[in-house]
């Protein structure tokens, strides 16, 4: 889907943001890019659908080098859709349903197919009732449901979302979280960027970890949250499954388990075992 190869960015004043970063992102993969502050990724973010351009090095879109002329821009932006952390930067129309119709329109949509489309995806995303709203009106959590909804109506192949539950009450991050996760199921490719931990745990296919702007770690979350010298050297903790799982394991050495996953699977590893204990 995506080929980063030894780019390098370097801001007008002179900040170094991305330092020989080479990354592959397969199609239909759900990833999760972890970092601290100034790490990285909303400037690798930017990179992925032409908004910035490599200082140094090379992308590929499925194995096509980016172009960044304004037509080949148009068609890469109709493929590759990004929701940005604050959601006012993508909100611009008098209502909820008006702005995310603006996308299918743009797509040559009529104005019926557009509106048919945009009330599906509100209705995905919990949204339908504030269609007539303004968005300026909306919580901070409204607006990023808005912004997300406004960007996934238009069925992008990979979609890219910078720190998505920022500002969601917990029911309704878990509720993004699910239709984020319907939305790879129908085959589309989901990057994201968390400071949550323990959501980038428990959702992603892989994770990437950055550093000062290159690339730290890239495999499985099983894999790289065992690593504590690897997360403590890039300011990041282990999920809280894997700290009471290895603490649980460590006192019983004997058991052999693979590592849970959720919570579910936890609390159904600590049942089982505590009703063999009572035979």
């Amino acid at each position: 889907m995506l080929e980063i190869n030894n780019v390098s960015y370097v801001y007008p004043d002179g900040t170094k943001a991305l330092d020989q970063l080479t990354l592959t992102i397969q199609s239909g993969k759900k990833i999760a890019i972890l970092g601290n502050n100034g790490a990285g990724k909303s400037s690798l973010f930017l990179h992925f659908n032409g908004l910035l351009q490599p200082t140094e090095g090379e992308i590929r879109f499925q194995g096509q080098p980016l172009s960044y002329k304004r037509k080949a821009l148009k068609e890469l932006r109709r493929q590759v859709g990004i929701v940005f952390q604050h959601p006012d930067a993508q909100l611009f129309s008098p209502t909820v349903l008006e702005d995310v119709m603006y996308g299918p329109l743009q797509l040559g949509y009529s104005k019926q197919e557009a509106e048919q489309v945009a009330l599906a995806i509100l209705d995905a995303t919990g949204l339908l009732e504030l269609k007539h709203k303004p968005p300026h009106f909306l919580s901070v959590g409204q607006k990023k449901r808005v912004a997300i909804a406004g960007v996934a109506v238009m069925n992008p192949k990979l979609l890219i979302l910078d720190e998505p539950t920022a500002g969601l009450d917990p029911l309704y991050a878990k509720k993004m979280m699910a239709f984020v996760s319907d939305l790879q199921q129908e085959g589309q490719t989901i990057v994201l960027s968390t400071h949550d931990i323990n959501l980038a745990y428990e959702w992603a296919d892989e994770i990437v970890i950055l550093y000062n702007g290159s690339l730290q770690a890239f495999g499985s979350p099983a894999d790289l949250f065992m690593q504590k010298e690897l997360l403590e050297a890039c300011h990041l903790e282990q999920p809280w499954i894997i700290e009471v799982f290895s603490a649980w394991q460590a006192a019983h050495p004997d058991q052999r388990i693979p590592i849970p996953t959720t919570k579910e699977e936890l609390l159904k590893i600590i049942q089982r075992l505590s009703n063999k204990s009572l035979k």
